[in-house]
């Protein structure tokens, strides 16, 4: 979680500029959150089912946009993230726990609309806080890597920092980030 907070010229990046543009012409204020993730080879553990909005507690402001970058050949073999179409404009689904901090919601392969995505190493999908999402688990001998850049509103983070999350930061963590970002 938070490689930009061990590395913070990483905000400095095109990407991080290209992304918070996205971000703010898709949803207004942003607060930004972001990681790595890696599906290690012949690993077989998939990310359940779930909607992202299913992890917040009750906010009053739920915009919010995740870009999922490609670091390798995302493919439906190692992983790669799979869609609902459509299911941003749906409500959010009862969630359970599913052990390790995820949650999962009912929903499969064959619910109408479930898509895989392919990416590219550099290409990137787009999805909302209400967008059904899950990925395989990697069963070829290659990483599955991406870089996860998230945006809500600034307002909603507080908040859920107020009622005890961190988003990963402790208090000195945060306070680094901060002050590098602020100069």
């Amino acid at each position: 979680m938070w490689p930009s907070a061990l590395h913070p010229e990483l905000g400095d990046m095109p990407l991080h500029q290209w992304a918070l543009k996205v971000a703010r012409e898709l949803v207004g204020d942003d607060m930004d959150f972001d990681m790595l993730i890696d599906k290690a080879p012949q690993s077989g553990t998939p990310t359940p089912w779930h909607q992202d909005a299913g992890y917040w507690v009750d906010l009053p402001d739920t915009r919010a946009v995740s870009i999922w970058v490609a670091l390798d050949t995302s493919t439906v073999d190692n992983g790669c993230m799979w869609y609902v179409q459509g299911s941003h404009k749906t409500s959010i689904r009862p969630h359970r726990p599913a052990g390790g901090g995820a949650i999962e919601c009912d929903c499969s392969e064959d619910e109408p609309g479930a898509t895989p995505v392919p990416l590219n190493p550099g290409e990137a999908a787009a999805h909302g806080g209400a967008t059904l999402h899950y990925s395989r688990g990697n069963t070829t001998d290659s990483h599955r890597r991406a870089y996860i850049l998230n945006y809500r509103s600034s307002v909603m983070i507080q908040l859920e920092r107020d009622q005890g999350m961190d988003h990963g930061l402790s208090n000195n963590e945060r306070t680094v980030r901060n002050t590098a970002a602020t100069g």
